[in-house]
């Protein structure tokens, strides 16, 4: 589904308003504060927190650019608002991209194995080389989106000085989202692999770094849902995010709800029939003994199970008020999740509830998503004409 959208449309720029904006600020500020006074009274607390919240906006922010990099490549003509909120979240990633730098100067405070190594595992596990891959894969990985983001940007120039997008401009912008689908699956996986497995470094899953990184594009295009309710009306983008769209956007969430799932049982199912102790007691301490089972199935059923029951509902998909709070569950319980899969590796298996106070450096990634989201839409169209041109493209290819 798609319709042509009229100059003032391609135009349009979403205005800041003055009291979100001042609250975002506040939440970073009050996020910084929230850690600092944690390394002081609950310094490993506070590396555990920021990690954890590293792990989630990270997988929010590159899965909603993910989205929009599988758009280009499918060539989807429904999606010119879409892929433009998509790419309003490359204003964030320099943010995790810092983030991710303190984490690895502070490695000897939250990575496990750098006091306990684990034999035969050596070659990977060392602090140099995690350090450049992280650097190196994330950083092409955001360089990728920056180049994905910046093309689409000067196509739209083009198309809006009455030019025609060429073969080869489309092409340029299909190959490089194809570049950036690839990179995301390998640099999501070493994210996976670093920030998550290797905390508890005896144990071992082929299945994990795929369930991270597709529960990641399922959490970003929940993302899209509720940036696309909340911005529609102010981006004067009614037209392009009917009912109909939300419909769409819903059911990519249960369609993805259900294979993250799927990916769960079977990751699950490997381990059960296998009954290796190095592979077993990461899914016991999480889910069957002790106390983190009674946050590790809430948390999946909150993330993935309810969510898929929800969406059954044709209705609520048509509803972006509906879909955009089911978004917000999915959101909520993948990052419980998040929380569950590093926690107990660090500090222990016994139920220890960490420090509140650093928990509140969420705050600072809440804020500094909002503004950078913000002064993206704010300075660029709402509308990419790139995107928008595949349309008239097909619908040129049809009559001829």
């Amino acid at each position: 589904m798609s319709i042509e959208a009229s100059p003032d449309q391609m135009e349009s720029r979403f205005t800041v308003p003055g009291g979100l904006k001042l609250a975002a600020i506040v939440a970073v500020v009050l996020g910084i504060v929230a850690a600092v006074v944690g390394f002081f009274v609950a310094p490993v607390d506070t590396w555990v927190w920021l990690v954890v919240w590293f792990v989630v906006f990270m997988g929010v922010s590159s899965g909603m650019l993910a989205w929009s990099a599988v758009f280009r490549v499918a060539q989807a003509k429904w999606t010119p608002v879409v892929n433009r909120i998509g790419h309003s979240v490359i204003f964030f990633w320099p943010v995790c991209f810092f983030v991710m730098m303190l984490l690895l100067v502070g490695a000897h405070s939250w990575v496990t194995w750098l006091h306990e190594p684990a034999h035969d595992k050596e070659a990977w596990l060392n602090l140099p080389f995690m350090v450049i891959r992280d650097i190196v894969l994330l950083g092409a990985l955001g360089v990728l989106f920056a180049l994905l983001v910046r093309w689409t940007l000067v196509a739209d120039a083009r198309k809006q000085g009455g030019e025609e997008l060429s073969d080869r401009g489309q092409w340029r912008l299909t190959a490089i989202g194809t570049a950036c689908v690839f990179t995301y699956v390998v640099a999501s996986s070493i994210v996976a692999y670093d920030f998550i497995m290797s905390l508890s470094p005896e144990w071992y899953s082929t299945m994990f770094a795929p369930y991270i990184w597709i529960t990641n594009i399922y959490a970003g295009m929940a993302g899209l849902v509720i940036l696309a309710t909340f911005l529609r009306s102010r981006l004067g983008a009614m037209r392009f995010l009917t009912p109909q769209h939300f419909n769409d956007m819903g059911n990519l969430m249960l369609g993805f709800s259900l294979f993250s799932m799927g990916l769960f049982f079977a990751q699950y199912l490997t381990i059960w029939y296998g009954n290796i102790p190095e592979e077993t007691f990461f899914i016991i301490e999480r889910y069957y003994r002790g106390g983190w089972p009674y946050v590790g199935w809430p948390a999946f059923f909150v993330g993935y199970a309810i969510p898929f029951i929800m969406l059954q509902s044709r209705e609520l998909k048509h509803s972006p008020k509906w879909l955009s709070v089911t978004a917000g569950i999915v959101i909520f319980g993948v990052a419980a999740e998040r929380y569950v899969l590093v926690a107990p590796s660090v500090v222990g298996s016994a139920v220890s509830p960490l420090s509140v106070i650093p928990a509140f450096s969420v705050l600072f990634f809440l804020g500094a998503f909002v503004l950078s989201v913000t002064a993206f839409l704010a300075r660029y169209p709402a509308v990419s004409s790139a995107d928008e041109a595949l349309h008239g493209r097909q619908k040129m290819e049809v009559i001829s």
